[in-house]
């Protein structure tokens, strides 16, 4: 059985346009002028600019997928573009979501070893440990939406819109509210660790870079939490509409739809982390061509 998408609110699918449309065209930007920066001008894999990499690929793909996501709701999820290229838009949005989500955590997990155990640090870190761990983290969302493609439809004309399957059967939402929630704590905790670290030495140096490396780390936590916490409080009181444990589900539907389009907005907000990571790049650079010319 298809959702039946015609009768959504006339404000879901304006804010739907307003939202995305923005989104696609200054995300897109800010993440290729950041992939230029780390092919062309940096050209240094460290552990944070693979990571750095992979998720700027993340955003872009995910980027992709919204121009085909508004196509199919401009009609009630009407879709000529074949099934099977529906499938592959489908996947390409939820994978990266998630592709998104575990790299923050990853980054995160990576920036708080580094800062609160340096010494551990050379035994956990490396260029070679972040492509594996990105690797890994690729292959296995990836294997995760295959389900996707082998289910039967019963709409091969609708597009992001034939998901009564994935909420009855439940099993791929709670695994998603499980990789949200797994991610956010990790995120919050490593956050909140590095940020007491670094306010310590703060204390002891006094050094602005420390004040502002403490501010970015703050506002990527906040912009975490604030583009993928609604979302995923939406899909779960939809899922218990779902199984009947909330007698309301139309207004949820529109809450869950709000909420992603809230979602897609982290691909710019992403940017503050690609200008920390670029600049503390730069000042380094600065500071060892500053010490040749000295001596």
């Amino acid at each position: 059985m298809c959702n039946v998408t015609s009768n959504e609110s006339q404000f879901v699918k304006t804010f739907q346009y307003v939202v995305h449309i923005p989104t696609f065209t200054l995300g897109l930007i800010i993440n290729l002028v950041a992939l230029w920066i780390l092919c062309v001008r940096i050209k240094k894999w460290m552990e944070s600019t693979i990571y750095m990499t992979n998720l700027i690929m993340s955003d872009i793909f995910l980027l992709f997928s919204l121009p085909f996501k508004i196509h199919a709701g401009k009609d009630g999820g009407k879709w000529d573009l074949g099934p099977i290229f529906c499938k592959f838009v489908e996947s390409l949005y939820f994978v990266n979501t998630y592709g998104t989500i575990l790299l923050i955590m990853l980054i995160s997990l990576d920036r708080y070893i580094a800062i609160k155990h340096p010494f551990l640090a050379r035994t956990f870190r490396s260029p070679k440990k972040a492509i594996i761990a990105c690797t890994v983290m690729w292959v296995c969302i990836w294997a995760a939406s295959i389900p996707n493609y082998i289910q039967d439809d019963h709409c091969v004309n609708k597009c992001f819109t034939h998901f009564e399957t994935f909420w009855k059967d439940g099993t791929i939402p709670l695994t998603m509210e499980t990789i949200f929630v797994i991610s956010a704590i990790t995120v919050i905790f490593c956050s909140v660790q590095t940020v007491r670290t670094l306010r310590r030495v703060e204390e002891e140096r006094d050094g602005m870079s420390m004040r502002t490396s403490m501010n970015i780390i703050s506002s990527n936590l906040v912009t975490f939490l604030l583009c993928f916490t609604p979302y995923h409080l939406a899909m779960l009181l939809y899922l218990l509409a779902k199984w009947d444990y909330i007698t309301t589900e139309t207004p949820l539907r529109a809450f869950v739809q709000i909420s992603q389009c809230l979602a897609t907005i982290n691909c710019c907000l992403d940017g503050m982390y690609y200008y920390s990571i670029t600049k503390e790049f730069w000042k380094t650079k600065i500071k060892k061509t500053y010490s040749l010319n000295t001596y």
